[in-house]
């Protein structure tokens, strides 16, 4: 079962739920909600899988993995349409074109206004809530819940899936020699790029014409002993507490540490 089928089957049972009339019943239909936008954005995830950090795929929060999204291609979390035609004139839109189709997806916007807002519906209310005296508004919770579950279907009526198209570029690490492959969003003019296989990052720097320059992101540290001197390069990603190194110059051991200087007043 893909996830997107998973989401028809909750925005199925929220429909159930929601029909009964059964104000009670409306917690159930939310939580329903609540999982067919969560597979909803794990089904977005999928278009991105080549570029997605292996360590985001244990993110499972909606809101946040849909941020990684963004940070991978700004145009993530937007609706699109596919078109094609013959070119007239090269690099000018031809004049005629066929519409595709056209792909929904829930937004950032959709994801962070409604998400959470459908959890406080799962919970027996705070003692504060209780002091207050405020109920819990049944009409207000069934209003935002169908305007989600119409977000829902608008998502899953798309004729077309996955849309992920933009430039790329591909450059062999120099630590390890294994290919990267990083997006270059339109509108940006640099991107850092990490190595799946090492420790290695660099930054894509825009060079115009279709072109970019990787730039390794590389430290020079100096050995710690007093007169020794010694530099070695480290990739960024490796500067971390506890790392270490055996000087080849004095055969000491460096550490990184996180340290405290004191000035006496």
């Amino acid at each position: 079962m893909t996830y997107r089928d998973e989401a028809r089957r909750h925005l199925a049972r929220f429909e159930e739920e929601s029909a009964s009339g059964d104000s009670g019943r409306l917690r159930y239909a939310a939580l329903e909600l609540r999982l067919a936008m969560e597979a909803l954005t794990y089904d977005r995830a999928l278009a991105y899988r080549d570029e997605l950090p292996p360590s985001e795929y244990e993110t499972w929060q909606p809101a946040k993995l849909m941020a990684v999204l963004i940070d991978i291609d700004p145009t993530a979390d937007q609706d699109s349409s596919l078109r094609i035609g013959r070119e007239e004139e090269y690099g000018v839109v031809a004049p005629a074109m066929t519409l595709l189709g056209s792909e929904r997806v829930l937004s950032m916007a959709t994801l962070k206004g409604h998400y959470h807002a459908l959890g406080s519906y799962l919970h027996t209310q705070s003692l504060k809530q209780r002091r207050s005296g405020t109920p819990l508004d049944f009409y207000k919770m069934r209003s935002r819940c169908e305007k989600i579950a119409e977000a829902i279907r608008k998502v899953l009526s798309s004729s077309v899936l996955h849309i992920t198209l933009g430039n790329f570029f591909t450059l062999p690490c120099m630590e390890c020699e294994k290919p990267i492959r990083r997006r270059f969003p339109h509108g940006k003019s640099e991107v850092n790029a990490d190595c799946r296989e090492c420790d290695a990052s660099y930054t894509l720097v825009d060079k115009g014409n279709g072109q970019v320059k990787w730039n390794p992101r590389q430290q020079q540290v100096e050995c710690g002993r007093d007169g020794c001197g010694h530099e070695i390069t480290l990739w960024v990603r490796e500067i971390t507490v506890g790392r270490f190194w055996q000087c080849p110059k004095c055969d000491g051991r460096n550490t990184l540490g996180i340290g405290i200087v004191h000035e006496p007043a």
